[in-house]
């Protein structure tokens, strides 16, 4: 029998002296071709790949269920309609929405403008998934649930590759399963998690696609980080930074274990592997710069920043959109949200403080320093990244209770793999003597308990919060009838005036198609008189969710729909009839009977700076009244009742209004009608009926309030 050549020395092959391959040895070819590499699979005892399919499962049907109870509204945050709107658009073939259409009583929000057209201010990565998932399943729901049950699986995948041990990467998988935070964001059309799972899964794959340079984990590697991109690309940069120099550590020991010169074997290495990455992550960049090219006229330029200048990292003032106030952002506020951030995210995770303090035992673990320090090398990429962003200030009031700390949501599957790895750690550390082994899992008994009593206390607060927020979305459902009569308009007028009707109710949102039977318009006071005319052949209505029936009243019924009846004409007449409370509470004063009047109540119309005023007195309650005209063709007498409006004048307020007196202070009433002209034929437009307003001395609030003033005020207009 020939004698066997001796293999090359730096060439890992059994010889004739060498044991037996044993049956847990896979060989696997290098890269650079040349002999297989034998590489040690530690795989236990147990199926870790069916519990992590149970755990997916498990995720993705939480989402289902969460999405059709819980948050069958959405969390109430205003930024899910913009995702929804520009997903429907993808459906339609539309990247960009006419300005002109929608402006400026239907604009949505969070949109920019560029060349006439609108765009929205996030990139197109998670309304395509969304737009799929419509289109496929015929609802969004799918597209959330997915991200759920691929975020268990690449968290396993990561921890897996990092630690070489399935039971640390099936308790990370588990621990993402069971954390309120996920639960909350795989149930919203936010961007956040989807962003956070494919960064976990994207790291995996490259991770693995270094060490072994297999060309599918480098090509899906690649494609994931190329995706990121066109999700959250300043949580990508952030992310894989971190992955590429640890993955970089990875090919330069493979590159030493090739067959060449040490310099060259590394360059060689890592270029080929890098160039992998590159052709997956290529078809994903060129979409991202079409993309930005198209909508904000440079590739280079993204949406965000495209919308509104102001809207970019950095301290100084800054503003999500032109129309919004200012807001100022500075160190000192930078370091109070960080801080605020670390203190919520315990209360979003499963097992609270317990899970953070097994996160630190897993760091100062000894076995596989460089995958540990790389795990708190991406905490801390993504900490400190977001320490230079403005909306972690400005979502503070929402960390305990409301979207959490979503801005740092990428930091989520390191921590909980460092406290996978922490756990493991104990567990192995109790593994002798024997008597301590059996104990091992009555310890582990407990520790589950006690991280299920941290995770239960932490969930009713954030359940209290979502649902008024569902009580809140439930009243506008309830004030929205089911049926309309033809096209519509619903104007949507809140307590504090938005330019958008999704500020502050986020399901009140439109399409983007303009021809839809029903449109919802954002109130912009005067100016909505011109609105027929916008949108014409339209049935116009006011939803006004914040009025109040009865303000006296210690406790009153909330919300109005009210049909509107616009009014076009040279001179209009108005009558106007008061009927005095019998028993108004708000006149009442102790130790005085109710309703007791202190002076004459008085009628007045107001336009701009000219009133008219009618003296009601106190034994004239039941029948009192006054006519008024409006005209812009000029007053027909020195005085005669009429007001003048120019017709080449802005559009205003009509305010009609009942003061009465009485011993805690004056009470009034009035409905403020917008109007507007109609330059072509000088008419004047009236929105009839008006907003009610009520001052009341016994409010709290001594302030005016949205309320109703009908039978007290009645104000009837019509064509002279």
């Amino acid at each position: 029998m020939p004698r066997r050549p001796p293999a090359p020395a730096d060439t890992l092959v059994p010889t004739q002296r060498t044991l037996p391959v044993p049956r847990l040895v896979r060989p696997r070819r290098r890269a650079g071709g040349g002999d297989p590499a034998p590489r040690r699979i530690t795989r236990p005892r147990w199926s870790a790949g069916w519990l992590v399919a149970l755990l997916c499962a498990g995720s993705f049907t939480a989402s289902l269920v969460l999405q059709a109870t819980l948050y069958r509204y959405g969390s109430g945050d205003a930024d899910e309609a913009a995702y929804v709107l520009q997903a429907q658009m993808l459906l339609r073939g539309e990247l960009t929405l006419d300005a002109a259409t929608w402006e400026p009583f239907a604009r949505p929000w969070l949109t920019g403008e560029h060349d006439g057209r609108l765009f929205t201010k996030y990139l197109p990565g998670w309304p395509a998934l969304l737009a799929a998932s419509q289109a496929l399943f015929a609802t969004m729901a799918v597209a959330p649930a997915l991200v759920g049950a691929g975020w268990v699986a690449g968290t396993y995948r990561l921890a897996r590759e990092l630690f070489d041990d399935a039971p640390t990467g099936v308790l990370a998988a588990a621990l993402v399963a069971l954390s309120p935070l996920v639960w909350l964001h795989t149930a919203l059309p936010l961007a956040y998690a989807c962003g956070a799972a494919t960064l976990t899964a994207s790291a995996a794959a490259l991770l693995r696609g270094a060490r072994t340079g297999a060309r599918a984990s480098l090509l899906a590697g690649g494609a994931g980080a190329g995706f990121a991109l066109l999700l959250r690309p300043y949580d990508a940069a952030l992310m894989l930074t971190v992955v590429a120099v640890f993955a970089l550590q990875r090919a330069r020991g493979e590159g030493e274990g090739e067959g060449q010169g040490e310099g060259e074997g590394q360059v060689g290495t890592v270029a080929r592997r890098a160039g992998w990455v590159v052709l997956g992550a290529a078809p994903f960049v060129a979409v991202l710069a079409a993309y930005c090219w198209w909508v904000t006229g440079s590739p280079l330029r993204l949406p965000l920043s495209a919308s509104d200048p102001l809207d970019r990292f950095g301290f100084g003032p800054r503003r999500i959109l032109p129309t919004e106030a200012t807001f100022g952002f500075g160190r000192r506020l930078a370091l109070r949200a960080a801080v605020e951030s670390a203190r919520a995210a315990p209360g979003w995770l499963f097992g609270g403080p317990l899970l953070v303090a097994l996160a630190g035992v897993g760091l100062l673990g000894r076995a596989r320093r460089r995958a540990r320090l790389a795990l708190l090398a991406m905490i801390a990429a993504i900490g400190g990244g977001y320490l230079f962003w403005w909306g972690s200030a400005f979502a503070m009031p929402g960390l305990r209770d409301g979207l959490g700390p979503h801005y740092h949501l990428g930091a989520l599957s390191p921590v909980l793999i460092l406290a996978a790895a922490g756990a493991r750690g104990l567990w192995t550390a109790a593994g002798s003597p024997r008597r301590v082994a059996l104990a091992r899992p009555v310890a582990a008994g407990v520790l589950v308990v006690v991280a299920v009593a941290f995770t239960a206390g932490s969930i009713p607060p954030k359940l209290r919060t979502q649902h008024w927020v569902n009580d809140n979305d439930a009243l506008l459902d309830a004030l929205l009838p089911d049926h309309l009569r033809g096209p519509s308009v619903v104007i949507v007028t809140p307590a504090t005036p938005s330019r958008y009707t999704q500020v502050p109710y986020q399901t009140l949102r439109n399409g983007p198609d303009p021809r839809a039977r029903l449109l919802y318009a954002a109130d912009l006071g005067p100016r909505t008189a011109t609105l027929p005319d916008r949108m014409p052949g339209r049935d116009l209505y006011r939803l006004r969710p914040e009025e109040i029936v009865d303000p006296a009243a210690p406790a009153s019924y909330r919300g109005s729909f009210t049909a509107l009846h616009p009014l076009a004409a040279r001179r209009v007449q108005l009558r106007v009839s008061a009927a005095l409370p019998v028993a108004p509470q708000a006149l009442a004063a102790p130790g005085r009977p109710s309703g007791t009047q202190v002076g004459p109540a008085e009628l007045y119309v107001r336009v701009g700076a000219v009133t008219r005023t009618f003296p009601v007195p106190p034994g004239d309650a039941a029948g009192a009244g006054a006519t008024v005209g409006l005209t812009t063709s000029g007053p027909s007498g020195p005085s005669g009742g009429e007001i003048f409006l120019d017709p080449a004048g802005p559009p205003g307020e009509l305010v009609v209004g009942l003061a009465v007196p009485g011993p805690t202070g004056m009470a009034r009433w009035e409905e403020r009608i917008p109007f507007a002209h109609r330059p072509a034929t000088g008419d004047l437009i009236l929105l009839t009926p008006g907003l009610g307003w009520r001052e009341v001395p016994s409010h709290p609030d001594r302030d005016w309030v949205p309320a109703a003033v009908r039978p007290t005020l009645t104000v009837t207009a019509t064509a002279a």
